[in-house]
């Protein structure tokens, strides 16, 4: 992969983790740094599938 490949990969994680991340602070009542830490993991894990599934329907 080249650099420009790298930087566009990292930049759709991050978007999809800050939108994931804004979702989750929404929808909770009361922010615990556990809750934070779950909410943070849960994003991570909901970006590198939306940027699979992105990957899987575009890049055929």
């Amino acid at each position: 992969m080249d650099r420009r490949t790298t930087l566009r990969a990292t930049g759709e994680l991050l978007a999809w983790w800050a939108a994931l991340a804004v979702l989750w602070l929404v929808l909770i009542s009361t922010v615990y740094p556990l809750e934070l830490a779950v909410g943070g993991g849960a994003a991570a894990v909901g970006a590198l599938a939306a940027r699979a599934a992105r990957r899987a329907v575009n890049d055929r």
